[in-house]
């Protein structure tokens, strides 16, 4: 049965593909932007070519559920990786069927080049040939992958390793290339971490004013925020999100202010995009970016089966502090919901440090819930946001905010917690103490504790090695 579902396969592939030089490829259309610089991030580090799934067929990913559009940049826990040159094994890389390239990458002067996706199959290595892809060496040393569907349930595999160096020398593989220039970027590139964004992802861009803001944006899909659903939200410069009205404000409160206001915090401070920087913003209904939304959220809440139905994207990229004009900070804040699910994904590029008071997080209407990610109030130390998480992904805070389950919990319930924890961090200095058990809720609010549990450490040991 096996054989005739490959067979299958390898025919229709044929069918819709000519030959180049003895090798298979598909119709071709020249890019209009340079691929090194308009593509889509892929950091999933289930495709690491060390990574099994144990064949359980619960847990298997297949890319032929991907709607693939356009080009692709891979990454391996935030560091440039690339697919596979040599065989991978059957069941590795997340998948039944793991995909690699058949062959070496492309040289700088190549261009855009085929490859053909050698697949493991039966436990053989590269049984089966199955498709091509383009692909094209850039500078900066990476690649990026025109990736397509398979016609069955297998990945492309990411190598666990860095890439070293693209080599320079002149090969003899076919060479296909445009035959006009390549237009110039339209978009901006951001860390692996973020979701697309820039001319190309469509957004729109707020006016280069101080302490400004966005018009008001009308919501294509209700967010619930901890009880109270908004239909419109603004984007203000200064690094946060208000939804009934927008702020000018560039001192951040500290959390909880017990406010008449939610408010999302990215990174609150004294931002100023005049001279540097573009604050932009845009917001899918349909797409890779849902698929992504999709992915990233049933990863970070293994115990929830979400669909997205709407992403919100709002991105401070490369932004100025105020009077501060050689300063470059760039950080995204990602509204998802889907059925009566809601989150937001803080993600984190290179922060610059500041003498100006900061505050990441979030505030609700009397500080019902709150959450202040932690370092984010010390200008001094905010550089290490883009290496914080909660996820365990470099850079990335997650947060479900529809309230969730657990709201009839009875608030003055004694529950005790045994906690082993790895950390350098000396519990008995002043702020210490605090920043563990702000990391402790955050995991205990993934598993379904409300956002409002309040933990009191009532015992500290300290015991020397």
């Amino acid at each position: 049965m096996r054989f005739l579902i490959f067979l299958c396969v390898s025919l229709l592939l044929l069918i819709n593909s000519k030959i180049i030089n003895g090798q298979t490829t598909v119709p071709f259309t020249t890019p209009s932007v340079d691929p090194c610089y308009n593509y889509t991030s892929l950091d999933e580090p289930w495709r690491a070519t060390d990574y099994s799934n144990n064949i359980s067929y619960y847990n298997i990913m297949c890319d032929n559920n991907v709607e693939w559009n356009g080009w692709y940049r891979m990454f391996y826990n935030g560091q440039k990786t690339q697919m596979p040159e040599s065989c991978v094994s059957y069941g590795m890389c997340g998948t039944v069927y793991p995909m690699s390239l058949n062959g070496p990458h492309p040289q700088l002067e190549d261009g855009v080049v085929l490859r053909q996706v050698c697949t493991s199959v039966w436990g053989g290595c590269c049984d089966y040939t199955s498709h091509p892809i383009r692909v094209k060496a850039c500078p900066g040393n990476y690649y990026v992958y025109e990736f397509v569907k398979p016609m069955f349930c297998g990945a492309y595999c990411a190598a666990e390793a860095s890439i070293q160096s693209i080599p320079s020398v002149s090969t003899t593989t076919e060479r296909i290339s445009p035959t006009e220039p390549i237009t110039p970027p339209i978009t901006t590139t951001g860390p692996a971490v973020f979701y697309p964004f820039g001319s190309a992802a469509g957004d729109t861009i707020n006016a280069a004013v101080d302490d400004g803001n966005s018009s008001v944006i009308q919501l294509l899909s209700p967010f619930l925020f901890f009880g109270r659903t908004y239909q419109q939200i603004y984007v203000n410069n200064n690094g946060h999100l208000t939804f009934n009205q927008s702020s000018s404000a560039f001192v951040p409160y500290s959390f909880p202010a017990r406010g008449s206001q939610d408010i999302i915090a990215g990174l609150w401070t004294n931002l100023d995009n005049r001279q540097r920087g573009v604050v932009s913003y845009q917001q899918f209904t349909s797409g890779n970016v849902l698929t992504r939304a999709n992915r990233d959220i049933n990863t970070h809440f293994p115990n929830l089966t979400f669909t997205a139905s709407w992403v919100f994207v709002a991105t401070w990229d490369k932004v100025a502090y105020f009077n501060l004009t050689n300063t470059e900070t760039s950080f995204q804040v990602v509204l998802i919901s889907g059925g009566d699910f809601s989150f937001i994904l803080m993600n984190y590029g290179d922060i610059a440090v500041t003498g100006h008071p900061v505050q990441a997080g979030y505030d609700t209407i009397n500080s019902t819930h709150y959450f202040v990610i932690p370092g984010s109030i010390n200008g001094s130390f905010i550089s290490n946001l883009r290496n914080s998480s909660n996820v365990d992904v470099p850079g990335r805070w997650v947060f479900r905010v529809d309230g969730g389950p657990g709201n009839g919990i009875v608030k003055n319930n004694v529950v005790g917690l045994r906690v082993r924890l790895s950390s350098f961090l000396d519990l008995n200095q002043n702020g210490s103490a605090e920043i563990v058990l702000q990391q402790v809720k955050q995991e205990l609010v993934k598993y379904g504790l409300p956002n409002n549990i309040e933990l009191k450490l009532r015992k500290l040991q300290k015991i020397k090695p």
